[in-house]
């Protein structure tokens, strides 16, 4: 090839390259999953450098703030120096601590709840969310501080069937023919009712019994479950003073029997055609392991089993996989009523908005999922009419563009939107986003050492986790303590 031919070939090729990259996007251009990017005319001339949130402050700054002070000083004269010393530490470290927002009618529900943390001998705490606790992530440091604080022990609600496998906070085994039906997700059609219970779920044993076919004996179910102590756990997460099992809608009588310590603590008959009933037994002392048998001509829908005290602190770790938060309004709100009537909820966490954040186009789906959140928030008021409900927005979160690992598009706006509907409908708003660094902070999360989130740019690690629940719990805690500086 001659040199005049290979300079035309060369500039054609470029030309071509050049059109090429005019013509496509900046955020590329989605042929399946697979998203085709070529690189701009400024990356080309100029180096394109992303700067990450510098996290290290942030992860220097925690503390613990129970072993600052106690906030009901003996203001007798006479005061230790050592008070003085303690309460100008306190006053110093909670200016690092970012705050829970809330507008005033949210201040006196939060200031509610916790007068019932101060006053009640039992309380209960529903931390709903999605995959960013399951396994017990965050929910567990909450639920040991808090316990240690105000007392109780147990691990509170759980599904009858672990939908994932962890043995964080306890061990779990079923016998093999147990099933379970979610309302979120991928849904069984062959349901014909919305009683799911509250956690989102219900599990069986024995196959789906329809409301409009007669039901005939035939075989004999027989299933078991155990629930067991795991020694990672916080301590006093391994202690059950009380059982209690959530079921209803068996066609035939089921013979169960709950055994303890290797002994038989409970054996009575489910009756059939219940809507909705609860079996409990208390527990001998130091029970760190439960098992339920069943047998019948027939299982119950099982929408959980709580093993915890009598007294202090209950918190339930209801993680839901894939979902955006909106499953109360799905499930039947008589059914659900009831349940939560027998576990009388005093604070609600709701941790949600991650799954929505990489399908989310613009403004509208953004608009559209505030809607629907605010919707829950009115369900569970209208059902829990006493209870206080605080928003945990979702974390920073990182798609891959090129080579490099940035925040998602629409994510602020995002939490932004969770917190103007969460204040909207008096709740308190503590933003995870901003707590862990802003835009572009996971990344420091994931590099850091030892790493604080996994390599997906999405999920905690184990240590990020409980970094950013005693953030969490510190933001919490400061709030009680304005409100008992209040009550003094």
């Amino acid at each position: 090839m001659k040199p005049v031919q290979t300079l035309i070939y060369t500039l054609s090729v470029i030309t071509l390259l050049a059109g090429v990259m005019w013509l496509i996007p900046d955020d590329g251009i989605e042929v399946g999953d697979f998203t085709f990017h070529m690189p701009t005319f400024a990356e080309m001339l100029v180096a394109d450098d992303v700067e990450y949130t510098d996290v290290s402050t942030i992860i220097a700054q925690q503390f613990e703030i129970d072993s600052l002070v106690d906030i009901e000083l003996d203001t007798v004269a006479g005061d230790t120096v050592i008070e003085v010393v303690h309460r100008a530490s306190y006053d110093s470290l909670v200016q690092t601590v970012h705050r829970v927002e809330m507008n005033q009618q949210g201040r006196e529900n939060l200031y509610r709840f916790f007068e019932h943390l101060k006053n009640d001998t039992l309380v209960r705490i529903m931390h709903y969310g999605d995959s960013q606790i399951e396994g017990d992530r965050i929910t567990a440091f909450i639920r040991n501080k808090l316990q240690v604080k105000f007392g109780g022990t147990g691990v509170g609600l759980r599904p009858a069937l672990q939908p994932y496998d962890y043995v964080f906070s306890a061990h779990q085994q079923n016998s093999d023919n147990w099933k379970r039906y979610p309302i979120y997700g991928k849904v069984d059609s062959t349901v014909e009712h919305s009683r799911y219970g509250v956690m989102g779920a219900f599990s069986r044993y024995a196959p789906l019994a329809t409301d409009t076919l007669s039901f005939v004996d035939s075989v004999l179910f027989e299933a078991e479950m155990n629930v067991s102590k795991s020694a990672i756990s916080y301590k006093r997460t391994r202690e059950y003073e009380q059982m209690r099992l959530f079921y209803g809608h068996a066609k035939r009588p089921v013979a169960v029997q709950v055994l303890a310590k290797g002994d038989t603590v409970l054996a009575d008959t489910l009756a059939p055609d219940i809507d909705y009933a609860v079996l409990e037994c208390s527990l001998p002392d130091s029970t760190s392991s439960v098992t339920l048998r069943f047998s019948g001509y027939d299982g119950p829908d099982v929408y959980g089993i709580e093993l915890a005290s009598t007294k202090g602190i209950i918190v339930d770790n209801i993680a839901l996989r894939g979902s955006s938060g909106t499953i109360f309004t799905k499930a039947d709100f008589q059914h659900s009523l009831k349940m939560y009537k027998d576990l009388n909820p005093k604070f609600f966490i709701l941790q949600f908005g991650g799954n929505v954040i990489p399908y989310i186009k613009d403004q509208k789906a953004i608009d559209r999922y505030g809607r629907w959140f605010s919707s829950q928030i009115k369900r569970i008021n209208a059902l829990c009419p006493d209870a206080a409900i605080l928003v945990i927005g979702p974390s920073d979160m990182s798609t891959k563009k090129k080579d490099k690992y940035l925040t998602y598009k629409h994510l602020p706006r995002v939490v932004d939107k969770l917190k103007e509907v969460s204040l909207a409908n008096n709740c308190a708003y503590w933003d995870m986003y901003q707590a862990m660094g802003g835009h572009n902070s996971m990344p420091s999360w994931v590099n850091a050492q030892p790493e604080l989130a996994r390599p997906d740019y999405v999920h905690f690690s184990p240590r990020g986790a409980r970094l950013v629940a005693n953030m969490f719990y510190n933001a919490l805690i400061l709030e009680y303590n304005n409100y008992l500086e209040e009550e003094i």
